[in-house]
């Protein structure tokens, strides 16, 4: 009997994942990263003249394709990090925090939800530079400010606007059609807890109010 539980014991330590970062598993571990790649490219781009609702539904439906893949190699990348703290996964999943950061940036505008990202990459690689730069930008992004919204002048166009102050969150941009003319205004939240406004008119902008909701 003393002889069975000797050999089982020996069996479970030969068998037991390392504490230590071994070539062997972060090479297993990146072979899986280069067809995660492979699935991305290989899903359809949001094409940049698209509607903007359009292309979040493309993005949406790129991720829910991949997404069992996704989740159990993440799932694996993160096991392998908490038991081994090998640097090399942290900027590994450093890396796909900024990535859907930047998705919910460019496509959403949702420069919080951005940054929530953003700030968990950080934590996983404090000296990224980059992403130290990419906080910096949705920060200054996050609010309109007052130099920026000032530039906003009757008879711009969509894409001026878009240049200057950016665009708003999807739930942000409101439109009402009437007698064939399509009116939209765009709300931007300030610092101080209000919100300013530009008003279009087919797309050409009619009037500006940076002063369209008070602080709450």
């Amino acid at each position: 009997m003393r002889k069975l539980l000797l050999v089982l014991f020996l069996a479970s330590c030969a068998t037991a994942p390392s504490n230590q970062p071994t070539d062997k598993e972060w090479n297993a571990l990146t072979n899986d990263y280069q067809w995660i790649e492979t699935l991305r490219r290989a899903q359809t781009a949001p094409p940049p003249t698209a509607p903007r609702k359009q292309q979040i539904e493309i993005l949406l439906e790129n991720h829910r394709k991949i997404e069992p893949t996704y989740v159990a190699f993440i799932d694996k990348v993160r096991e392998y990090y908490e038991r081994t703290a090998d640097p090399r996964a942290a900027k590994l999943l450093a890396r796909e925090k900024v990535i859907l950061g930047d998705e919910y940036l460019a496509y959403m505008s949702r420069y919080d939800r951005a940054l929530e990202f953003y700030h968990a990459a950080l934590q996983l690689d404090p000296t990224n530079a980059d992403v130290q730069q990419r906080i910096t930008m949705a920060e200054e992004r996050r609010f309109v400010s007052m130099n920026s919204f000032a530039a906003v002048k009757n008879g711009m166009k969509e894409d001026d606007v878009r240049k200057l102050v950016g665009l708003p969150r999807e739930d942000w941009i409101k439109q009402v059609v009437q007698n064939s003319r399509i009116y939209s205004v765009w709300i931007y939240p300030k610092a101080d807890g209000g919100a300013a406004a530009v008003y279009f008119d087919n797309g050409v902008v009619y009037h500006t109010n940076w002063s369209a909701a008070s602080p709450q």
